[in-house]
């Protein structure tokens, strides 16, 4: 049996998306939300891309347009995520340490808001990015995970656990089980 540090509730996001362009940004700000910090491998592109397509600078441009700031926060190497931050003309937090509340913290720093209500992340793994936005109090959006064919073995394990942790979510927080079960494609049960 699967047991579950920090408490089942901080695995818990505060909404899924198909993917970062499904997500009303507009909705994000009318809400209150000023800051978004986002992951970048298999959130915004692949692991096994080196720079962003057109459609992904144009998207992270339209949110600044909004009035976002944006940071990226990371799990990877300096090298990849200073030329991914530059490509879209963001700041970048590389080997963050997520779930730990490290390159959170360093995140909030160079973030500009008055409340950590008015920040969002946005992320693909429950075991990184929701768990470590939970414990740094902040909300969590997670997205599907663009390509799970070339992830590295410690993301593959990460998404074995989240399976685990997914099912046992599902006696307090069915709706959110529900989206996330989506998500995979996976069977959904019919309420009766």
């Amino acid at each position: 049996m699967l047991n579950v540090l920090f408490g089942i509730k901080n695995y818990v996001p505060y909404d899924c998306y198909e993917t970062i362009f499904d997500i009303d940004y507009q909705k994000l700000y009318q809400s209150g939300k000023r800051v978004i910090l986002i992951d970048i491998d298999n959130t915004i592109i692949p692991y096994d891309f080196d720079l962003p397509k057109e459609e992904h600078l144009k998207l992270i441009s339209e949110i600044k347009k909004i009035g976002f700031q944006v940071i990226f926060l990371s799990n990877n190497h300096q090298e990849r995520v200073k030329k991914i931050a530059q490509a879209f003309d963001v700041e970048a937090i590389y080997s963050a340490c997520k779930p730990l509340k490290k390159g959170f913290r360093q995140a909030l720093k160079l973030a500009t808001f008055s409340s950590k209500k008015e920040v969002v992340t946005i992320g693909d793994q429950i075991m990184t990015d929701v768990l470590g936005s939970n414990r740094s109090g902040l909300e969590a959006i997670l997205v599907k995970p663009i390509k799970r064919k070339n992830e590295k073995w410690y993301t593959k394990l990460n998404r074995k656990i989240e399976n685990r942790i997914v099912r046992r979510m599902n006696k307090n927080y069915p709706e959110i089980v529900e989206k996330i079960r989506e998500l995979r494609g996976e069977a959904v049960e019919n309420k009766m």
